[in-house]
């Protein structure tokens, strides 16, 4: 016999008794008491359950065949997939992003803007301190003594007043001593789901050292920094970096970013991380980059040593006065100083005016090199699985050459004491008058020496099929306007 449960009749009672509340008292926050208390729902169902069957074993009635029925399960997953929902959306849950965003816009509530101001006297090299920061974020050195922030704060929430509750709770702060300023949004104090970013505008002395970090959660946003003496630090898990004129050491540690753009950097730039675009033009210092980035790799005029190590790519040189672009899947450098060292799994090379040695070995990539001025240097050169290699030596070269490939023609345009040997699936050609060693060996690829035409123009990339084509330079952002103040009525 099926008996019918307590639960759904208190269920009914105590949801009524809920909204029949928040209709006499209008505020009363019934969904933030659902979202946090509703597993005492579960709780109450299963002392109720145990309280009946207890009942029942001490009438000596019969106990159910099941102790909750197949509807009775429905109705929990139900109850549970509202919970946690409920629980995720007003903010309360760790285990998902309390904001929901879709192609990097939020989904749900309204925008509500704040003003922001502050100022600080400082000496003419602080350090400043941004903390937590999700936004964008404009920074330019000035002759002055002083710290000057202005912009606006935008949060996005359900309603009027839960924005104004999250700008009380993410209070700005602008603190610290004339050496050592700290600028605090508190974004991450603000509760519920409610997201707050901030686009601002910060004035700092020339002399003085910029440390920033990019709020967690969320889309961080970018930072536009120029005109700054001292040390830059940026640590954030989202932005795009953009720094011109600064003048001490540079060090990046990027979890994602759309771009990073460096120009007239006079010290080291340190960059780590992973994300698309990166731009690089006229640093006088060392340059060391390590990640993952997909986009676009720029690099113009690098005074000291650059060291990239990728995934599927690492590449040394000692300096760069030309240039190196390397889009995903291509290796394209222009007047290089080494030695230069270049190890890559599937990346096409073409390398021209370079001096000094050289060193690649690749999976399979198609090579082509150019050599600049003479006396040669070093050439040491392996494709392990294919890939055909050309090299163009000027007329007047003096090497010691090895040249083969496992499977594949030979082919020389260079005369004078190269020899060819054409033999079964492969081939060989050698030749020596007096100059450095030139290694060159592709396991299954065509193998090429000719003389380099001195009209032939430099080497560009190409998409994939041998088309080559131009890259323009990534455009700086054009500077952003001040932001006007707004009047919130509280």
């Amino acid at each position: 016999m099926r008996r019918a449960s307590l639960f759904a009749p208190l269920l009914l009672i105590g949801l009524g008794a809920l909204f029949l509340a928040r209709n006499v008292y209008p505020d009363l926050r019934l969904l933030d008491y659902l979202a946090k208390y509703w597993p005492f729902l579960l709780i109450l169902w299963g002392v109720l359950r145990l309280g009946e069957i207890l009942y029942w074993g001490a009438t000596r009635q019969p106990f159910p065949r099941t102790g909750i029925s197949g509807g009775e399960w429905g109705l929990v997953v139900l109850l549970c997939f509202i919970g946690v929902t409920l629980h995720t959306v007003m903010g309360f849950s760790t285990w998902f992003p309390n904001r929901f965003r879709l192609g990097g816009l939020d989904m749900f509530g309204e925008s509500f803007d704040y003003p922001i101001a502050g100022n600080k006297p400082t000496s003419k090299t602080p350090h400043v301190l941004i903390e937590s920061f999700s936004g964008n974020a404009r920074i330019i050195g000035m002759d002055s003594q002083e710290v000057k922030v202005t912009g606006r704060k935008t949060i996005r929430s359900l309603d009027q007043n839960g924005a104004d509750r999250a700008n009380e709770e993410a209070a700005f702060e602008i603190t610290g001593s004339p050496d050592q300023v700290v600028i605090r949004t508190n974004q991450n104090r603000a509760g519920g789901p409610r997201s707050v970013s901030e686009e601002i505008e910060i004035l700092v002395p020339k002399g003085a050292s910029i440390e920033a970090h990019g709020e967690a959660r969320g889309r961080s946003g970018d930072f536009d920094i120029h005109d700054v003496d001292g040390t830059v630090t940026i640590t954030s898990d989202n932005s795009g970096v953009r720094l011109e004129n600064i003048g001490g050491e540079t060090r990046l540690d990027l979890r994602t970013s759309d771009i990073v753009r460096a120009v007239n950097l006079k010290g080291s730039l340190d960059l780590k991380g992973r994300g698309g675009d990166i731009d690089l033009e006229n640093i006088s210092g060392p340059v060391s980059i390590n990640g993952f980035y997909s986009g676009m790799l720029q690099f113009h005029n690098l005074s000291k040593t650059v060291h990239f190590v990728g995934p599927q790519t690492e590449f040394f040189a000692e300096r760069i006065p030309g240039q190196v672009r390397m889009p995903l899947n291509d290796f394209t450098g222009t007047n290089l100083v080494g030695p230069i060292r270049l190890t890559t799994r599937s990346r096409d090379v073409q390398i021209s005016d370079f001096t000094n040695s050289l060193e690649i070995s690749a999976d399979r990539a198609d090579i082509e090199l150019r050599p600049g001025t003479l006396p040669l240097s070093k050439i040491d050169v392996h494709t392990r699985i294919a890939g055909d290699i050309t090299l163009a030596l000027p007329a007047a070269s003096k090497f010691n050459l090895t040249a083969s490939t496992g499977a594949g023609e030979v082919e020389d345009s260079f005369g004078g004491p190269v020899k060819v040997d054409q033999s079964g699936r492969g081939g060989t050609m050698r030749g020596s008058n007096g100059g450095p060693e030139l290694n060159l060996r592709t396991e299954r690829g065509r193998m090429t020496v000719r003389t380099a035409s001195p009209d032939e123009p430099p080497l560009e990339p190409h998409d994939g099929e041998g088309r080559r084509f131009k890259i323009p330079g990534i455009p700086p952002v054009p500077p952003v306007p001040p932001l006007p103040p707004k009047t919130i009525d509280q």
